[in-house]
């Protein structure tokens, strides 16, 4: 009898997911509902015109080339605790990397989402031609495509990015999940250790923000580069 009852146990959830006119609804809403808990989280949490402030911040966020590199920073700068852009980022994340894995298909049918979708979709096939050790550590490789904030990473292309790694999709999720965390704790913290010296010291803390603002700068520009010569030497092969 406890045989059975632990074979329902770990069975009814499974029938659930495979039904689909519940699976469908449920795998559809629970991102929005997410999102929509989120966001009554804040406005309870915060004074009205902060909660304002942090969602406009957090609506930005979808819009490229807006990120966690920007995003974050100029919420602790407007004195919003860590802690709470943490949440608040890791949250929207965790939301949209959840529709993508469930809805995909479902989203390329979508008009405008369909193209972005494509197009991260072509985005991540050169980012594994350009990394073939992806392919082999594929865990680790999209918990880090993820965590580095740089243009064209984030939770929607480390999305489909597992999906073209074939990964299963509770896995996707996870290590979207642990990448988006990890990468929004370390600025969070980094920005506000940032600020406070800053207030205590501002020639020390423009220093900083300029070593910063000139490693960023140079990463990005030695990405492009490589994604440059990467693409040249790809229509070298094809012969154009």
């Amino acid at each position: 009898m406890n045989d059975t009852t632990g074979v329902s146990g770990r069975v009814w959830w499974r029938i659930i997911l495979d039904h689909p006119y519940i699976a469908g609804p449920i795998k559809f809403l629970l991102p929005f509902g997410i999102g929509i808990t989120l966001f009554a989280t804040l406005y309870l949490l915060l004074p009205y015109q902060d909660f304002l402030n942090l969602s406009g911040l957090l609506g930005a966020y979808f819009i490229p080339p807006a990120g966690k590199e920007s995003i974050i920073p100029i919420a602790i700068m407007m004195g919003y605790p860590w802690w709470l852009v943490t949440f608040a980022v890791f949250m929207v994340d965790a939301a949209v990397s959840l529709f993508i894995v469930w809805n995909f298909d479902l989203a390329l049918k979508i008009p405008l989402i369909g193209r972005l979708l494509e197009s991260g979709m072509r985005g991540g096939q050169e980012y594994f031609d350009a990394r073939p050790w992806v392919r082999r550590f594929s865990t680790i490789g999209l918990i880090l495509f993820v965590f580095f904030p740089f243009q064209g990473t984030g939770s929607t292309n480390g999305s489909l990015l597992g999906r073209l790694l074939g990964l299963e999709k509770a896995w996707v999720f996870l290590c979207v999940c642990t990448g988006s965390f990890l990468s929004s704790l370390l600025i969070s913290l980094g920005a506000d250790v940032m600020l406070d010296i800053y207030r205590q010291n501002n020639a020390l803390g423009l220093g900083l923000l300029a070593v910063v603002l000139v490693t960023i700068v140079a990463a990005l520009v030695a990405l492009r580069l490589r994604k440059k010569r990467f693409r040249e030497r790809k229509r070298k092969a094809r012969g154009w």
